[in-house]
């Protein structure tokens, strides 16, 4: 570079931009992370649904069948009285009675029975409709943050390559020593944060890890330098004050 003091600027601005990418993909990648975390609440929700669903149906099959109970021991209840009726002998005719007070004392039993069933098949058919509930809000959950996703999303990328193609325009201004390492730390941080700025005129900005007075000293030549603790690479702001011991 011509002025060797605008190393600084550029160093400052580059900074800028890997946290403005930084939070660019963040904010893409959030956005993927809430999608899978609404679809894994959907899935969860659906399976509670068909649980409860599956479990009502039993419970629904069931009382039908005592009530098919009931009604089967009506139509025999009838029929001994028909034959009570019909009876030629006192001997038969006590046989049917006896069978008459055992069918209506079942009968009785049975009614309980079926009522009870019909009673819990429909207090559990709440749980059925809590759980419908609950899987349709997080289906409209997930369907208004996919809309919203979808719609970010080209603005968010279009923003991304707009900053990158200001971070190329920043970084071809590098003098060779300083290129050479930022070049390696940018592989090494995956395009993340690479640059770190000197805070209270003596720490890292990135791990605040404290700098010593010689790494200082070389910042101030202009002259490249990483954080002994972080590796990235150091710069100071336009307010830094150099002090020594």
């Amino acid at each position: 570079m011509e002025n060797s003091s605008d190393i600084r600027d550029v160093l400052e601005r580059i900074h800028e931009l890997q946290l403005q990418l930084i939070e660019l993909n963040g904010r893409l990648r959030r956005g993927a992370l809430l999608l899978n975390s609404q679809t894994a609440a959907i899935q969860k929700n659906d399976a509670a649904f068909q649980a409860a669903t599956n479990e009502y149906n039993k419970l629904y099959a069931y009382a039908k069948q005592k009530e098919l109970e009931v009604t089967h021991n009506d139509q025999n209840l009838a029929k001994r009285k028909e034959q009570l009726r019909e009876a030629k002998t006192n001997k038969e005719y006590q046989a049917l009675q006896l069978q008459i007070s055992a069918d209506e004392v079942a009968r009785s039993v049975l009614d309980d029975e079926a009522l009870e069933a019909i009673e819990k098949a429909e207090n559990y058919h709440q749980n059925v409709e809590s759980a419908e509930q609950e899987l349709k809000k997080s289906q409209e959950l997930f369907e208004k943050t996919k809309k919203k996703y979808t719609e970010d999303k080209p603005k968010i990328e279009k923003d991304i390559a707009a900053v990158n193609e200001l971070l190329k325009l920043e970084e071809v201004k590098l003098p060779h020593d300083f290129k050479e390492i930022y070049d390696r730390l940018k592989r090494n941080f995956s395009g993340g944060e690479s640059l770190a700025v000197v805070e209270n005129q003596r720490f890292c900005g990135s791990c605040n890890h404290q700098i010593p007075i010689n790494s200082l000293a070389i910042i101030m030549q202009k002259k490249p330098i990483t954080c002994s603790s972080c590796a990235r690479l150091l710069y100071i702001p336009k307010d830094f004050v150099f002090e020594r011991g």
